[in-house]
């Protein structure tokens, strides 16, 4: 009994390398056009690069646009705030079983980077064969320091929009303080 056991479990462990072994008879595409220096970018202590593609319907654009996003890539790796919202709002309404209810929700990102990348040079420009362009920006680490501290400068124009949104918070504090919904639901 022992015996046949163990031969099935053989035959069965058998089936299933088999199994796995046969691909499926599928093939998967592989993206050959690609340059080398767009998969494995290049990593230097003085020197940042960026690399950007773009397909768009002349070559002239396409070539741009590569160009523009690796800059982007570039200005994202240097100095990126991210804003961020969420609106979350709920109402019900109705009386006595016969309520429905709202809900809303909500969520928005934005990345923001604001560097002027002087010393930017466009070090490689690749036109695949499929019709994508890919593009290799470099910029120095040593133009950073000077390029992100105009963007930490403070200024009396920052000061005065920063002033504004705390006295907007006091406002609406105030006014969820003054609700008078609030007040008489918690006066009963």
């Amino acid at each position: 009994m022992k015996k046949n056991a163990v031969i099935i479990s053989a035959l069965m462990a058998l089936v299933l390398l088999a199994g796995c072994a046969s691909g499926g008879g599928e093939k998967v595409k592989q993206r050959r056009d690609l340059p080398e220096w767009f998969l494995n970018p290049p990593v230097a202590e003085e020197v940042i690069y960026g690399l950007g593609m773009a397909k768009m319907s002349s070559d002239s654009l396409s070539r741009d646009t590569a160009i523009a996003r690796a800059r982007k890539d570039v200005a994202l790796q240097v100095s990126t705030r991210v804003q961020s919202m969420m609106t979350d709002y709920a109402q019900e309404a109705g009386a006595e079983g016969n309520t429905q209810t709202i809900n809303f929700v909500e969520s928005v990102t934005k990345q923001v980077a604001d560097v002027e990348l002087r010393g930017a040079t466009t070090e490689k420009v690749y036109p695949a064969e499929d019709g994508n362009w890919f593009a290799m920006v470099s910029y120095p680490k040593s133009n950073m320091a000077e390029d992100v501290a105009g963007i930490f400068s403070r200024n009396e124009d920052a000061a005065f929009a920063e002033f504004k949104a705390d006295e907007a918070l006091r406002m609406l504090e105030q006014s969820l303080a003054d609700d008078p919904l609030q007040s008489s639901a918690t006066a009963e």
